[in-house]
């Protein structure tokens, strides 16, 4: 009898043991949504439930869970795409994206589970950034940064818009121009210098041209203006004025002939001097 009832609480705590064995508490952490299924010792898995965290099952029966992180998370790509004018620029692209919440179920049997970026949308991304890229010159990616972003994302939204997967925003950076780039910039500065002074030096010239042709045209109108003006007659009566004032003066005693036939103006002589 005392045997018997060893071996009874032998095969009890043989029977907990296994049964202990095969049960789990599968747990899914903050920020995650959990996706359940059963663990069985022979055939397939099954669909048990989902979880959201941080929460866990208790204890149950030979089961799994496949947690997805479901919080917002940057997905940053290494890229070498070659420009409309053929030249290759190596720069960074990053995608914040995240997961519709309740979505775990569908996330697991229709997008590849964990892998689902790289399953689904890595190579869809890389795709859209490249197609706008090559759209431009080498120098023009740095200043349209912005539009690129814009445009990829445009784009992402379209594509995975009724899914679980959200774009929030795209943006490009770290640009790394090659060699060739690098001194095709430093000699278009260069040429750009080049050009402005050059632009200076000629405008001081075209300055200094129109300068002398204005100071030119002043003497020619001076000259015009004598040549029309001071005509005989006005020659005449310029010199009549000059007597008038030559007569006050005191102990002076002038000659005047009527005609100068060098200056079509009276001969004017001063006695005593030697001159005239």
């Amino acid at each position: 009898m005392p045997a018997a009832a060893g071996a009874a609480i032998v095969a009890v705590v043989v029977v907990a043991a296994l049964s202990r064995v095969g049960c789990v508490n599968v747990y899914t952490p903050p920020g995650h949504e959990g996706y359940i299924k059963s663990n069985p010792i022979f055939g397939a898995a099954e669909f048990v439930g989902t979880q959201d965290g941080p929460t866990s099952t208790g204890w149950v029966w030979r089961q799994q869970v496949v947690n997805i992180d479901m919080r917002p998370r940057t997905y940053s790509e290494e890229m070498t795409i070659p420009t409309k004018d053929r030249l290759e620029l190596k720069f960074r692209a990053h995608a914040r994206i995240q997961l519709r919440r309740g979505s775990v179920k569908e996330l697991v049997e229709q997008y590849g589970g964990e892998n689902w970026y790289r399953a689904n949308v890595q190579d869809q991304f890389r795709s859209a950034v490249r197609a706008e890229v090559q759209q431009l010159d080498a120098f023009e990616v740095k200043d349209r940064m912005a539009d690129i972003g814009a445009a990829v994302l445009a784009a992402m939204k379209k594509r995975y818009g009724g899914t679980p997967i959200e774009f929030i925003s795209v943006d490009i950076g770290n640009i790394d121009y090659p060699e060739q780039v690098v001194r095709a910039v430093v000699g278009k500065f260069v040429t750009n210098e080049d050009n402005e002074r050059k632009d200076i030096e000629l405008r001081i010239a075209q300055r200094q041209i129109d300068i002398g042709i204005a100071e030119a045209q002043g003497v020619a109108d001076a000259q015009r203006i004598i040549r029309t003006t001071l005509d005989p007659m006005f020659l005449q009566y310029k010199a009549l004025k000059a007597i008038e004032q030559m007569a006050n003066s005191a102990n002076t005693t002038f000659v005047v002939m009527p005609y100068n036939p060098r200056s079509n103006a009276p001969l004017i002589m001063q006695l005593g001097g030697g001159g005239q």
